[in-house]
């Protein structure tokens, strides 16, 4: 590789591969893998069908994106045969969590009466602290996250007395743990469990609308083509109908939530949730980048053979939209479309320094109490729960040529927000 590669992807290296997933992937070379295992609506639609013994999936919003995406994993995604077998299986996760859903609020309309109050909602470039704030503010009992079993195997919905018993707890994380198997170096960049928290796009899947989750399965760009102009309103009203069951016999006081694509969608996610507090950590987002390209390479690898040839993420990885998308924000702010009171910025420096500092000035800044056993459980999890204690993640920093053209992308951010570099 070229020491003028302009570009941090490019000298991004694949980890090796544990050797049973090398032979699996290697039997199915010689296999016709799409029709082993097919990745098309009818199919799909149909085996969730029979697997839940429900066929109502709700009003038709989801059915455009969910054609596109399938017919872009099945031709555009280059899955090796792990990859597609468990493409396969997640999607069809998401398509049975829908009928169960649709079927809950049948048996039980009055869940429409719930009211989500007072989101705190954390945005920002990837790999800027944002889950280590959400899994310590999820440490406060007051507060609620989007658990990995919740989402899996929202129904029925969790009841408060068994929410940390749930056998659903440990059959989602065989399935969820299953990415570390397949790629054991991930372990140093992102945790996954099935009692962690994770991020809304996980949720949206189930409407279809999530171009960061379904990224992570296959690269399908004409998918992130069709969802850069899709109208996302049908996306934030099924994101709140499925915080409203979440939270019908499990109260929260306050949903502590994760997205960076939130970023792109500030108007929508104000329109659905106007007492919304939301929380922009900000980084070196040139680090950030590194860092960020490296776990999609991770990701990407344990599905593919070739990460970073199908042109998926290019909103995340190409400093310069990754830039622009700040940038707008920067604008939307300015022009006063989210109250400067709802609205708080901190830095990752800050953030992993001195933690409950800044979560203290976070709550106060949104009026919001924080009461001392709330305060007590994230010190706690703080000191069980050390940095250090995870494997190191080794980031590939990518050329000089290529810092410097992913420092000018940034320039106006990293001013605007004084983000130091690192």
């Amino acid at each position: 590789m070229t020491t003028e590669a302009k570009d941090h992807r490019d000298t991004w290296q694949p980890p090796p591969r544990p050797e049973w997933v090398q032979r699996v992937n290697e039997e199915g070379y010689c296999m016709n893998i799409s029709g082993v295992v097919p990745l098309d609506s009818k199919s799909l639609r149909e085996a969730a069908i029979r697997s839940t013994g429900l066929s109502n999936f709700g009003v038709d919003d989801w059915r455009e994106p969910f054609e596109v995406l399938v017919k872009a994993m099945d031709e555009e995604a280059d899955l090796n045969l792990m990859g597609r077998i468990r493409t396969r299986s997640e999607i069809l996760n998401s398509l049975e969590a829908r009928l169960q859903i649709e079927e809950t609020y049948r048996q039980h309309p009055e869940i429409d009466d719930q009211k989500v109050a007072q989101p705190i909602i954390i945005v920002g470039q990837g790999r800027s602290g944002t889950s280590f704030l959400q899994n310590v503010l999820s440490m406060n009992p007051d507060n609620g996250s989007l658990l990995t079993w919740e989402i899996m195997f929202p129904c029925p919905p969790p009841e408060t007395a068994t929410y940390k018993t749930d056998p659903r707890i440990e059959k989602s994380h065989r399935m969820i743990d299953q990415w570390n198997r397949v790629t054991p170096t991930i372990t140093a960049i992102h945790e996954f469990g099935g009692a962690l928290p994770m991020e809304d796009c996980q949720m949206m899947a189930m409407n279809f609308t999530a171009p960061s989750w379904f990224g992570s399965l296959g690269q399908t760009p004409s998918y992130d083509a069709y969802m850069a102009t899709c109208d996302m309103e049908p996306a934030m009203r099924y994101h709140q109908r499925v915080l409203k069951l979440l939270q019908w016999k499990n109260p929260r006081k306050n949903w502590v939530l994760k997205d960076p694509m939130h970023l792109d969608r500030l108007g929508l996610m104000h329109k659905f949730y106007p007492d919304a507090c939301f929380v922009w950590p900000h980084r070196d987002p040139v680090k950030a980048l590194a860092s960020t390209i490296s776990i999609i390479g991770h990701v990407q690898w344990g599905r593919c053979d070739h990460p970073f040839k199908g042109g998926s993420f290019e909103y995340v990885v190409d400093p310069f939209l990754s830039a622009g998308r700040f940038n707008a924000v920067i604008d939307r702010l300015e022009a006063g479309e989210v109250p400067p009171a709802q609205f708080h910025n901190l830095l990752y420096k800050d953030l992993v320094g001195d933690t409950m500092t800044v979560i203290d000035r976070m709550y106060a800044h949104f009026s919001i109490p924080l009461s001392d056993y709330g305060r007590a459980a994230m010190v706690k999890y703080l000191a069980d729960n050390p940095r250090e204690a995870r494997p190191a993640h080794k980031v590939q920093a990518g050329t000089d040529a290529a810092t410097l053209r992913a420092r000018e992308a940034y320039k106006r951010y990293q001013d605007y927000f004084n983000i130091p570099n690192e």
